[in-house]
């Protein structure tokens, strides 16, 4: 059984990046894993690169949601980030959660983790995720982890009255979490 943190970087509780996740999480569970999700709608602020924790027994002196979250991260074994495409990158949110983990680092070596990226898009274009997708490759091994998989799903309409996953990609994220 795995310990399993889905971060969500979407302040929209009901949006796509929430549905994606849901489906992943159905199937993980279903599989028998323990799952906690987060959802990044607070403020978290970004690094300010002061370098406080590395002096400070790896506590970041920023007091907000991290605080939370960085007992969560240290207790899962595979991470999950879900993020919509914000100009084709990670949203802030998401991103400032990244940045915000060298507070947990050694002489720049991480905790070792297994991870997922989750993202829905408007676009379908080839080359949206290309970015984000660079960038999560880049940094996943950087840190020593071990890419599990992703699902870009391109494509997600929204209204005012609803929002909508292909159901492909919806299937991908549970099937993805099922097979953990």
């Amino acid at each position: 059984m795995r310990n399993i943190l889905v971060i969500v970087g979407s302040g929209n509780r009901h949006g796509n990046t929430n549905q994606l996740s849901d489906y992943f999480i159905k199937g993980a569970s279903e599989a028998g894993h323990h799952v906690m999700k987060i959802n990044l709608n607070y403020v978290i602020q970004g690094c300010k690169g002061c370098k406080a924790c590395q002096k400070n027994n790896h506590h970041c002196v920023i007091q907000d949601q991290m605080q939370d979250i960085y007992p969560l991260f240290e207790k899962a074994d595979t991470v999950v980030m879900a993020s919509p495409l914000y100009f084709w990158s990670l949203s802030a949110r998401l991103k400032s959660f990244i940045d915000r983990l060298y507070a947990i680092s050694t002489n720049d070596e991480y905790p070792y983790k297994e991870t997922i990226l989750l993202m829905t898009a408007g676009s379908q274009e080839f080359y949206a995720f290309e970015q984000s997708v660079s960038f999560y490759r880049f940094f996943t091994e950087a840190l020593g982890w071990k890419d599990l998989g992703m699902v870009l799903a391109g494509g997600c309409e929204e209204s005012d009255e609803s929002k909508s996953v292909i159901k492909d990609f919806m299937n991908q994220a549970y099937e993805l979490g099922k097979k953990l």
